[in-house]
This record gives C-alpha cells, structure tokens and sequence, in this order.
C-alpha cells in the first residue's frame, strides 16, 4: 500500500460527513459527549483510540531526502569550512545529556552517536546538558558555564524573584572551551527549546543583566560575537499553542521520557536527571525513575514562569523575544519540521502514519466542542497575546512548522546560496515526514546521520 494511500484511511481522521459539516457551519460534531473530558491527556487518548470511522482524504504525504539537506543544496569546500570553531550541541525540552540514560541513547542521535561522528570528521563537537524542563534563562546559565567552565549563577535578583538557589553546588565544570570570547567564538546548534536557548545566551553574553551581574558572570554583558552562529531545528521561537494546555502537554512529555527510558534498557536510580538542583528537586534515595518524573511533572515549577511551561507558551515566548531581540554580528540560521498532512475537506492538518503515536495526542485536530489541537488551532493564546489562524496548523507533533524560523514580528530570508550577513535570520528550509522527535533520532528508526553532517559543514562554513 502507498504512502498516499495508507493516508487517506488514517485511523484517526475526521469522518468524512462531519468533516463537511464541521468546515461548512462549525457546528458541534454529532455524539461528542463521549469526549468531552479532552483537556486532559487521557480524555483526548480514549478519543483517539475510538477513532474508526473512514477518513477525510488527505493531501499525499511528503517525505524529505535527508541526503539533500545542505542549504540550497550548494556544495560547500572544504577549504572555505572552519572546524576549529566548536560546535556546541544544546538539547531542547524534555532532554538529557550523554550519560543519561545509562549513556546508551544519545539525545543527539539515539542509538547512534552524532557527536562522535562529527568528532570522526575533525570537528570539535560538545553536547551540553540543560535543565530539561527549566526555564531559558536557567537553562542558559548553565550552558554558559559549561561552555567556559566554573560554576552556574543564575543570577542573585533571578533567584529571588522565583525563590531558588543562585547556585548548586553540582553544576561546575571545567569547561568544553575555557578559552571562549570574542576571538575564540563557537557555533550553537540547537533543537527544540535549545534555540530560544541559545538565543537568550547570545542576548546575555552581549548585553546582560545589571540586577544579576556580579563577579564577573555571565550577566555583566560585553561578550559580543562569543558566538558566531545560531541554528535552530525544529524551535519553537514563536511558542506552541500545544502549550497553552498543559495538562495535555505534560503527561505527553512524562510518556515520551518514560518511552526513552525503557528504550534504552536502563532501570534503577539516576538514569535520568531533571537538573533541578536549585529548586531541590533531585531524586530520593529508593525513589523509583517512573515516581521521580511524576513528583516533578506534578511539581509547581512546572506551571510557574520560571519553566519551560511559560517560556513554550506563545504568550510567555512573545515577552521573552521582546527582551532578546537579534544580535549585530550573530548570524541566525532555521530548519523546520513537518509530520502532517491538510484535509481535502476541512483544511485541517493531521498526524501522518509516520508521526510517533506519542506526538498524536498534540498533533490532532479535534473537533468541536473538543478544545482544538495544533493541526486546528483557532482563537487565541491563553493570555491572548497571539491571534491563531490557519498558518498554524502545519505541524511536527508539538510545534507548529511555520513558526519554527525567526519569532514573530522579526524577518527572516529564504536562504539560496547567497552570501549571509550577520544579525539576518535565514530560512534553510522545511522537513518534511520528520516528527518532533524523528530528527534527533530517538524513538525512530530514522538515520540522520547525513543532516547532522550536513549541518556541520554548512555552520562552520559561515565566517
């Protein structure tokens, strides 16, 4: 059976005779009763598993060619690549670091290794280890210090305001590259949440934050051009509706790290850290890993300001692009993501088959009186920050595809080989058949080994 055919009978679409009704008038989808506990992650589960009515037809899905992913599909020499400027590998949410896991799943990768791959082909590589539910700015912290060794100090007038330690003991580091600065940049690689990530770094290396500066750390600013380069994959820079219900949202990222857990066939104590020291939130001795990830999603950090739960909101992301703006001498470079495909009928976007069923439960598009999901988000944000139209609707399971280069109210360019400048955002392009979690590699069969070199080589070729 083709790809375009396993499609159009997705077990989870919209009947056909609601589709047309639904995009017609907007009523209320016939005999939803049954569903309408669906802000929770179970009510829209118990949907989705109910599902088995014919589908809407769909456009034929797309499957990008990972082998063609250099930029504009320009050849790039080997003269004009720079590998000693280190590339700084930074997670997104719900990520972990290279010993995580009993160091048998990379984050980067899965079961196969990207920094060492690209360490094979003389590039200085680094995969840093953030907080991966913590707040940007937290999270920032502590990759500034990893990058140039010492301590974490997320700022004196930070901690008090959301009243955690300035420091923790446990995060100093000798550092992936002491002698960082101006003349020594790197280039910051970043998925998911690792993007607004290094992008907040950039804004504090360069300007600061005078109520947390102090001996010298990371907030006292003047460190322009420390980095060279910015990509993000798959980041969500303007937000993610998804995040707007987080009682969906969550328990989908509890599972995820449960799934990732057992793939790697790893029980027991400290097989997973959530670098929640500040906030003394670290694993009890005797404490199961399934009991440790349910105390921390059911903490209150996971719903306060200084988590990824505000920063991921399109509200919570919109005030904090309002505070990192673009840097000079930066240079800003986007890959998208895409794993749906539109409804003939509604306009909708639905989960392809390729989609990790874990990504469904964001991804769908529920109808009325359901609360919609990311491929029929309409309205606007909680806060109302964000007006939602259908330019949402295109998604990778957890973020909306066309809002995955520069944020909101910035410009960015369609790269084609031209020559870049610095503080431009460039569009590389859009994945498409690639959830949210496919272009890591984890929970996927998908070999990306070729993006990743590809990416490698085109970063250190911008000088």
């Amino acid at each position: 059976m083709s790809e375009a055919v396993r499609q159009s009978v997705r077990r989870a679409a919209v009947p056909l005779v609601c589709g047309l009704l639904l995009a017609a008038c907007g009523q209320n989808r016939p005999n939803a009763a049954a569903a309408t506990s669906t802000d929770s992650y179970a009510g829209r589960s118990h949907f989705l598993a109910a599902q088995t009515t014919p589908a809407e037809p769909l456009a034929p899905a797309q499957l990008t060619d990972l082998s063609t992913t250099l930029p504009a599909h320009k050849a790039i020499s080997a003269q004009s690549i720079d590998k000693s400027v280190p590339i700084i590998l930074v997670h997104g949410m719900a990520g972990f670091g290279r010993s995580d896991l009993g160091g048998l799943i990379k984050y980067w990768g899965g079961t196969f290794d990207v920094q060492e791959d690209l360490r094979s082909l003389g590039y200085n590589v680094f995969t840093a280890k953030m907080g991966p539910f913590s707040s940007n700015w937290d999270r920032a912290a502590e990759l500034y210090a990893q990058i140039k060794g010492g301590c974490v100090d997320y700022g004196a007038a930070r901690a008090a305001k959301f009243g955690h330690d300035r420091f923790d003991k446990t995060k100093c580091y000798a550092g992936f590259y002491p002698q960082w600065d101006a003349q020594h940049p790197v280039n910051l690689i970043g998925h998911s949440m690792g993007g607004p990530t290094a992008r907040l770094l950039v804004k504090l290396l360069e300007d600061g934050s005078p109520e947390n500066a102090a001996s010298n750390n990371l907030f006292v600013g003047g460190r322009t051009g420390w980095v060279k380069n910015v990509m993000t994959i798959s980041s969500p820079n303007s937000g993610s509706p998804a995040a707007d219900n987080l009682q969906v949202l969550l328990p989908s990222l509890q599972k995820i790290l449960i799934s990732l857990a057992a793939s790697s066939a790893v029980t027991g104590q400290n097989i997973y850290d959530f670098y929640l020291g500040q906030y003394h939130l670290n694993q009890q001795a005797g404490e199961t890993f399934d009991a440790y990830v349910d105390r921390v999603m059911n903490s209150p950090i996971m719903t306060s300001k200084d988590s990824c739960g505000w920063d991921l909101r399109p509200d919570g992301s919109k005030e904090l692009n309002a505070f990192i703006g673009r840097s000079k001498v930066t240079k800003y470079f986007s890959w998208a993501t895409n794993d749906t495909s539109a409804g003939l009928l509604t306009g909708w976007y639905y989960p392809n088959i390729t989609m990790n069923s874990l990504l469904d439960v964001t991804a769908y598009p529920y109808p009325r009186p359901m609360q919609a999901g990311l491929g029929n988000i309409y309205g606007s944000s909680i806060y109302g920050g964000v007006q939602y139209d259908s330019s949402w609707w295109p998604n990778d399971g957890l973020v909306p595809s066309n809002y995955m280069d520069a944020p909101l109210g910035e410009v960015s360019e369609k790269y084609s080989g031209q020559a870049t400048q610095a503080g431009h955002w460039y569009a590389l392009g859009r994945l498409d058949g690639y959830d949210h979690l496919d272009i890591t590699g984890n929970l996927t069969l998908r070999d990306v080994k070729t993006f990743y070199r590809n990416q490698a080589a085109f970063i250190s070729s911008q000088n």
